[in-house]
């Protein structure tokens, strides 16, 4: 196997490019409206502990292509985690733990630029043209900063977050948001100036997994591993989210994400196998979905007219993994998970796809 420099550069050369030894390649200027499009509707699956992105159609609900990221030359333990698509449907993006590396693919799966940066965890976009990156969950200690790159360029800055271990991410507006693993404090980013505003959380240890901002702007909501809690902030402030609600849901409440009309959220409880829906109108939980296929829910990501949801599964016995919790079924090692399609009217489950070893992270193109 070539050695990844040696890899990129050769692919660099083969697209009629040259570049310097560890930076990405530049791909030749295009027209816009002459660049593929990654087809609607395709989703992209992190199998995290095989190096692999599955890409499956939301239409036929099968896997159409798959990424094998060692063939590209990264390591066995590069762990795909978290991904995101362009809006305009030409790139996408994924953070490699074990690679300590965020690359970017166009609409072809062809890596097209790369960022290096340790232990890189959640993604955003933002309209301005970034990516805004944090820490992975699994790194012990990781340096106190999110990354904000330029997409087309593929360089960035590092920017001081002060707390520990920082990561969930979302974007709303000129503002990035994420908090802390090991402190009640989340903080805003504005992206026009790399203005840090820290926040303090009221309540027990929280320990944040993710966030999502609502589709109208004035809404951050935030899931919590430790509390279990569902946390609700107002955005007329955007520089100070200010809580307003906390929703208990269970032990690991992982990535929420609100349904396109804005209307309810799903959140995976991931230690109960089961997603609470919450009424955004009065933030009360509104119904519990279950199905076989559920085994450690991690995120959802809804079709573009909201009537499915695509919810991946670790089903994976890890340090986060807890076998003494009531009604809660462990797997016996690392067996193989599955991608589980809900109708989102019924709730009844739709099919369930096997893709291999802890399914995380999702991106979809809408």
């Amino acid at each position: 196997m070539k050695p990844l420099g040696a890899l990129v550069v050769a692919l660099g050369l083969m697209a009629g490019g040259v570049f310097a030894a560890g930076h990405p390649p530049t791909p030749p200027p295009t027209r816009p409206s002459a660049q593929p499009l990654i087809p609607a509707g395709s989703v992209f699956v992190c199998v995290q502990d095989e190096a692999k992105i599955a890409v499956v159609s939301a239409a036929t609900r099968e896997v159409v292509q798959t990424v094998d990221l060692q063939k590209l030359g990264f390591p066995a333990t590069a762990k795909p985690h978290f991904i995101v698509v362009e809006p305009d449907r030409r790139h996408w993006y994924v953070s490699l733990i074990g690679a300590n590396t965020v690359v970017k693919f166009n609409a072809a799966n062809e890596i097209v630029g790369r960022f290096t940066m340790e232990t890189p965890g959640m993604l955003a976009l933002s309209s301005a043209n970034q990516l805004v990156v944090t820490r992975s969950m699994s790194a012990v200690n990781p340096p106190k900063r999110v990354a904000v790159i330029d997409r087309t360029t593929m360089e960035g800055t590092e920017i001081d977050i002060v707390f520990p271990r920082p990561h969930p991410m979302a974007v709303g507006g000129t503002f990035a948001y994420t908090g802390s693993l090991g402190t009640n404090q989340i903080a805003s980013v504005n992206l026009t100036n790399d203005r840090v505003s820290l926040v303090s959380v009221a309540g027990p240890t929280h320990s944040f997994v993710q966030f999502a901002v609502s589709p109208d702007g004035k809404t951050l909501v935030g899931s919590t591993e430790v509390s279990g809690q569902l946390l609700v902030f107002d955005l007329a402030d955007p520089a100070k989210p200010a809580l307003t609600s906390s929703i208990p849901l269970g032990k690991m409440v992982f990535d929420p994400v609100f349904t396109p009309d804005g209307r309810h959220v799903w959140v995976p409880v991931k230690m109960e196998n089961t997603i609470a829906v919450i009424d955004t109108a009065t933030w009360k939980e509104t119904r519990r979905i279950t199905s076989p296929s559920f085994q450690q829910p991690h995120q959802v990501v809804f079709s573009a007219d909201g009537t499915l949801a695509f919810v991946t599964n670790n089903n994976k016995m890890d340090h986060m993994a807890d076998p003494a919790h009531a009604g809660h079924v462990m797997p016996g090692g690392d067996a193989a998970a599955s991608l589980s399609v809900i109708n989102v009217a019924t709730g009844a489950t739709v099919t369930s796809l096997v893709l291999g070893k802890n399914l995380t992270g999702m991106g979809i193109a809408r």
